[in-house]
This record gives C-alpha cells, structure tokens and sequence, in this order.
C-alpha cells in the first residue's frame, strides 16, 4: 500500500470512530434507565428545537425518534411516547423518509462492527427489532413497511459475539438477527387465514 492509499485508509478508520455515537443521542443502557416522564421530556425538547429551527427541522425529530425506537422496550414505552414525533415528522412529510434513514443507518453500523464498540452494536440492533415490531403488522402489504422490512432482512446480518455478549450480560437476553426477524416476518406475509369461517359454517348447519 502506497503512503497516500495509507492515509485514505487512517483517514476512513478515523472518521468512521470519531461518528461511532455521532447519531445516536443516547445507547441502549442509558435509555433503559429513562422513565416515561423522562422519554417524554426528551421528545418534547427535540419538538421544540425542530419548531424553532429555520431549516433543518427534520433533524432534531429524527434524533429523537432514533432514542424511542434505541431503548429497550419491555413497558411498551415507544406507543406512549412516539406520537408527537410522528405527528410532526408526518407535517414534514418526512416520516417514511427518516424510517429509512434511520433504518439504513443501522444496518450500516451493524454491518461495520468493527468501528463501533458493543454497546453502539447492540443499540441499534434494539433500534431494528423495535421497528420491525412496529411494522410488522403491516408487513404483509405491498407498501413502505414491507420495503423496509425487505432491506432489513436482504442485509444479512450478522450480530458480533461482542455484541451478544454485551446484551447477555447487562439485559439477559439473547440476541437474534435482525435479518432473521425481518425474514421469518415477510415469510409469513403470504399465509393464507385458516378455513375457519367455512368450518364454523358447517356447524352451524
């Protein structure tokens, strides 16, 4: 490798660290210990930032809807926290536009391990799973959800053992795939519902 090819390389090694937590506001750890009041305060600064904004007013909702869909959600946080980002983003016209920035954001730190230390890892793997149970009762439909849960599992990727790790031990939970997920989501798009409605017919007769 040539000088200048080795500097390009440090260069990209460097930058690629130093914007390891640049979108993300918080990791999954932190947000965990976040209660409703606290989840609710942080929308509501990144609303009012985004009103006051002259451009950019996507961004701060953005940020603010990557930290609901960040933080581990056992108590069914995100339904109760999620709407004025929606509402607003949805104003903008920029909802499905930030889902996929957000998603494509994920995949791409997920599918470069190496510049983004576990616990990064593990937040955005929390950040797809979340989406994809937001989404997957729409999955099934040939509309955005379906796109996106296609991207996700047609990334194919592979969580690090680090990163396992890193969940095992501070949440103890095993990790799956976010590909698996979305693919085992989409495989069921296509089931047909059962014969029930002819079946209870019959007994009725």
């Amino acid at each position: 490798m040539n000088k200048s090819n080795f500097l390009l390389t440090m260069f990209a090694v460097m930058f690629l660290s130093g914007t390891a937590h640049a979108g993300l506001l918080f990791n999954y750890s932190q947000l965990a210990l976040k209660d409703l009041d606290q989840m609710n305060q942080l929308v509501s600064d990144k609303v009012k930032e985004s009103k006051k904004s002259s451009s950019g007013k996507a961004v701060p909702l953005k940020e603010a809807l990557q930290a609901v869909y960040a933080r581990p959600n056992d108590d069914e946080m995100i339904e109760k926290v999620v709407s004025p980002l929606r509402s607003n983003l949805d104003e903008l016209e920029s909802w499905e536009k930030t889902i996929s920035q957000l998603t494509d954001e994920a995949i791409n730190a997920l599918k470069n391990p190496r510049a983004f230390k576990p616990v990064v890892q593990v937040t955005y793997v929390i950040f797809l799973e979340n989406l994809l149970a937001e989404i997957k009762p729409h999955a099934k439909n040939d509309g955005f959800e379906r796109k996106i849960a296609e991207r996700i599992r047609d990334a194919k990727i592979e969580v690090t053992k680090d990163a396992i790790s890193e969940r095992k031990l501070r949440m103890m939970k095993d990790t799956t795939s976010p590909s698996e997920i979305a693919g085992s989501i989409l495989s069921h798009k296509n089931e047909t519902p059962s014969e029930k409605p002819a079946e209870s017919a019959a007994s009725e007769q």
